[in-house]
């Protein structure tokens, strides 16, 4: 017996032995570990924690506000919360939900979940007939929510139970808000998709200043948790009041849209000018995206350097006029070829005379004519002429506030140290009226903007002031980058000249003759040039078309500049009435709205083509008759053709194309060729004429 109880008790002892000998070889591991830690590891596992709550973490910025030049919001960033409910919440305490649903109701009533109560107590009734984990973790209440709105959510009476608010979920987000939606929006732009830094428009070329200085964070080990620590404390960005004009803005960009649709270029480009101070009131830049099958605000083109054409040839014969080598009365034999240097001949779009004066040279912008006025006088010496552009800025930067400017770029036109070249010759001739020189259109509206300006020429800017909150750090004031580019007279002469343009009387000369209006007199400068591709040459098909100049011509207010870029639309191959029209319907909606100092009443204005009224399908009594009733002075009349005998060809003439052609069907004659656009104006066979078998009636018809 007492053997027996003295192996039980070695038995015991020995599992005793064990369990000892594990715990105590467990002590020693964790022993050994620990000192492998602490000691040998110890620099390897410091730096391990230093990298965990002492690392650098980056704290993204307050991104700073787009302000309009009258301080009103363009684009501002606004923090949000998406707000969700938890219906398996631990805190979940259905019986006081419930009592509490018809509060609860009309507060997610209120957020917009739900557009009627009827609705989303349905929906919660499903969710809540649900078993417990079944029903959603994540049952939407909000996308958008303001931490106003979350608040006021949150104090709904179940809400406001002890424990009740855990079963809210709140995921807060920074989101760019245009307070005025769709107006500006291509200008304004985007912010790339991390939501920090501009992506297009005004968010990318003023991001540096937008985007502030970001801090620098580290996670700091509490009690019972690790927690984010600024240990650099971020800086907001910058508040820019911009001198965006919000009205004209969104003038532009309506305008400028429709026509790029209409004319379908690669891009266009347009901005808006004040002459007297240099602000821009207005600008866009819209590039054809394939993906969206639309227009979108992206390459700023406005400051890229691009062959503008003959708006080039203002600059020239302005300096030509400055340093007394012509007159605007002077004239020049430009009949026969001109091959100067022994290059290409040198032609024009269209004849304008044999004996041109400098003024007309100008208004039918005769490229022959602005050859002979520059290599008269620099032919000998072309450096000079490239000289006479640094001495009047030609190749300074702007520095308008906005990124990406380029730079003026022109063929080399020789030096006095230098051998004289025949190149260097033929690129003055080319130079001089808009080809081998490559122009910024914000650098040439910064030169028409002189000559309206009286010889003046103010720096362009974006920028009015710099805010930092309610602080101002920097107001930007009128500058000049030249005094005086001109003097006073020419800067008069050359004006009268580019009024030429649009509203010279002789036959065939003046370029922008269809931007005649009653209202807004304007003045400026036709540009078209064939669009240069490597490894091609200039080709014909594609062209690039401007219109810079100014307006009202008497008393310029603003100077703008528009340009398209290989439109493919009926305006294609003119500039006046592609790039032209967008000018003109700006000028004329700024006039519409009283923004020219103007105080308009159109009840008691003339109409705005300047053409006669048009009278069709009435006899001269009938039309003499609407003349008189509706004070008309000045009208015209298609030949009335009497109504026919059935069985003959019916009179059209006068009619729409659908009524026309109705007309025809509904007496059994048949439609042939159609030519033109508007109201028929002949017919052929013409009305009374017997129907034949067979017989198609072709219409010829006239805006």
């Amino acid at each position: 017996m007492e053997s027996k109880k003295n192996k039980f008790k070695e038995g015991v002892m020995g599992r005793y032995r064990w369990i000892f000998l594990s715990i105590a070889l467990f002590a020693l591991l964790v022993e050994i570990m620990l000192f492998k830690t602490t000691i040998i590891e110890k620099a390897e596992w410091d730096k391990k924690a230093a990298e965990t709550l002492l690392g650098d973490t980056v704290i993204a910025p307050e991104r700073g506000s787009i302000l309009a030049d009258d301080g009103s919001l363009l684009a501002v960033s606004a923090s949000y919360y998406e707000v969700a409910l938890d219906f398996r919440a631990p805190g979940f305490k259905e019986k006081l939900f419930r009592k509490h649903i018809k509060s609860t109701v009309k507060g997610l009533v209120a957020v917009g979940r739900f557009k009627t109560e009827e609705e989303c107590r349905e929906a919660l009734n499903v969710e809540l007939a649900k078993p417990a984990n079944k029903r959603k973790r994540a049952f939407m209440v909000s996308k958008k929510m303001t931490k106003d709105e979350l608040m006021e959510f949150l104090s709904l009476p179940y809400f406001s139970e002890r424990g009740c608010s855990g079963m809210v979920s709140q995921n807060m987000y920074d989101c760019r808000e245009k307070p005025y939606g769709k107006m500006a929006r291509r200008s304004i732009g985007n912010i790339d998709s991390t939501g920090m830094h501009g992506s297009s428009g005004l968010e990318r070329a003023l991001d540096s200043l937008l985007y502030g200085k970001p801090g620098r964070g580290m996670k700091v080990q509490l009690t019972n948790k690790i927690q984010d620590w600024a240990e650099v404390e971020p800086v907001r960005g910058y508040d820019i009041q911009t001198t965006i004009n919000v009205e004209i803005q969104d003038i532009v960009e309506s305008v400028l849209y429709k026509q790029c649709l209409e004319q379908r270029p690669e891009w266009a480009t347009c901005v808006v000018m004040e002459v007297a101070t240099g602000e821009i009131k207005a600008i866009s830049n819209l590039s054809y995206n394939k993906t969206f099958q639309d227009y979108v605000e992206t390459v700023n083109n406005a400051f890229l350097a691009w062959e503008l054409g003959s708006v080039m040839k203002p600059i020239s014969i302005m300096i030509a006029l400055e340093d007394g080598l012509t007159t605007p009365d002077e004239h020049f034999d430009i009949s026969g070829n001109f091959a100067y240097a022994q290059a290409r001949p040198i032609t024009d779009s269209h004849f304008i005379g044999n004996y041109p004066s400098v003024s007309d040279i100008l208004a039918g912008s005769s490229n022959k004519g602005t050859a002979k006025i520059i290599t008269r006088s620099f032919g000998e010496h072309p450096w000079d002429f490239h000289r006479r552009l640094e001495e009047i800025g030609m190749f300074d930067h702007i520095n308008a506030g906005i990124a990406g400017e380029g730079d003026v770029e022109m063929l080399p036109l020789g030096s006095k140290d230098k051998k004289f070249l025949n190149e260097w010759r033929v690129n003055l001739s080319r130079a001089c009226y808009g080809y081998a020189v490559q122009i910024p259109p914000i650098k040439n509206l910064t030169f028409m903007n002189a000559i309206a300006n009286g010889g003046k020429m103010v720096r362009p800017r974006l920028m009015k002031a710099l805010w930092l909150g309610d602080s101002l750090v920097k107001e930007f004031k009128v500058d000049y980058i030249r005094q005086q580019i001109c003097s006073e007279t020419v800067a008069r002469q050359m004006r009268e000249m580019l009024h030429e343009v649009v509203w010279c009387e002789k036959e065939r000369v003046a370029t922008g003759t269809s931007l005649r209006n009653n209202f807004v007199d304007i003045a400026g400068k036709t540009g078209t040039s064939n669009i240069f591709v490597p490894h091609v040459g200039y080709m014909k098909s594609r062209n690039r078309l401007t219109f810079c100049g100014f307006f009202p011509y008497d008393k310029p207010k603003y100077s703008c500049i528009v340009v398209f870029n290989d439109p493919v639309g009926v305006f294609y191959r003119s500039a006046a009435k592609c790039s032209g029209f967008v000018f003109r319907d700006i000028a004329l909606k700024l006039y519409a709205r009283g923004l020219l100092g103007n105080f308009s009443d159109f009840r008691s204005e003339s109409d705005n083509s300047g053409a006669p009224a048009v009278t069709l399908a009435m006899d001269k009594d009938k039309s003499q008759r609407v003349a008189a009733s509706c004070n008309i002075n000045k009208r015209k009349q298609y030949p009335y053709a009497p109504g026919s005998k059935k069985g003959t060809v019916p009179n059209v003439i006068g009619m729409g194309l659908r009524d026309a052609v109705a007309i025809l069907e509904s007496n059994g004659v048949l439609t042939g060729s159609i030519t033109g656009s508007g109201c028929v104006v002949k017919q052929s066979p013409e009305a009374g004429t017997p129907i034949r078998k067979g017989v198609k009636v072709n219409l010829k018809l006239n805006n």
